[in-house]
């Protein structure tokens, strides 16, 4: 009698233990899915954005000096133009928040600390130097509450990269270096994001002062240093 009960819980505990691994694996193929969406990759699609025969008023093509600050656009310039495109927009502050990053959920299993380790040792495989971190989280549970979400920010920069896009616009600067975000929700779910400064689609304009090819190759190539590097401490690849 004892050994059926034996045998009948050995297997029931092997069914169990079949049905976690099941929901393991689906878990990691749903976030692996989930994540696949933070980058558009091969030949970036271009929208029409104007009706044949229309014909969009820009600035006319310009010599640029390097490495200097354009003319500023007068804070009230900016918040008219930007009223005027919100008025039309469906977003609210949240969606256009989430428009704006690239993010990705951590595996289970992956603690905080092993998702930094990774972040940087697929960063010195990819020449994308570190530049600073900084872990506010710390301040946030001296000062605030013991229990503030674990947030850390590291940057990281292709050096060659950045000054040559410097070169070509010295305001480009406020989104330099590189930084991603490592965070803790509210269940303690781990996750990467960055600012989505996708160049395909941020000089799609029909402005004549476009990006001048090689720099472009290069930001798209930084922006795709970016994605393997989430991508590898999303899933613990060291």
């Amino acid at each position: 009698m004892f050994q059926k009960f034996v045998m009948a819980f050995a297997i029931t505990a092997s069914v169990s233990a079949s049905g976690a691994a099941a929901q393991e694996v689906d878990e990691e193929e749903a976030i692996s899915a989930f994540n696949a969406q933070s980058y558009f990759h091969g030949d970036a699609p271009i929208s029409k954005r104007v009706p044949a025969g229309t014909t969009m008023i820009t600035r006319p093509a310009e010599e640029y000096p390097k490495n200097m600050m354009m003319e500023p656009i007068s804070a009230e310039a900016k918040m008219k133009m930007m009223q005027t495109v919100m008025q039309t927009s469906p977003f609210s502050l949240r969606d256009m928040m989430n428009m704006m990053v690239a993010k990705k959920k951590v595996l289970p299993g992956i603690s905080f600390d092993e998702v930094i380790e990774s972040l940087n040792s697929k960063a010195f495989d990819l020449n994308m130097r570190p530049t600073g971190f900084n872990t506010p989280y710390v301040i946030l549970r001296e000062s605030l509450d013991p229990e503030s979400p674990r947030l850390e920010f590291h940057s990281f920069c292709d050096l060659i990269t950045m000054r040559k896009i410097l070169d070509y616009s010295l305001e480009f600067g406020a989104f330099v270096p590189c930084r991603i975000t490592i965070a803790e929700d509210a269940e303690g779910q781990i996750w990467l994001y960055t600012l989505d400064w996708d160049i395909r689609w941020l000089d799609s304009s029909p402005n004549p002062n476009r990006i001048p090819d090689d720099l472009r190759e290069r930001a798209m190539k930084v922006r795709e240093n970016i994605e393997i590097m989430m991508e590898a401490a999303a899933t613990g690849d060291f």
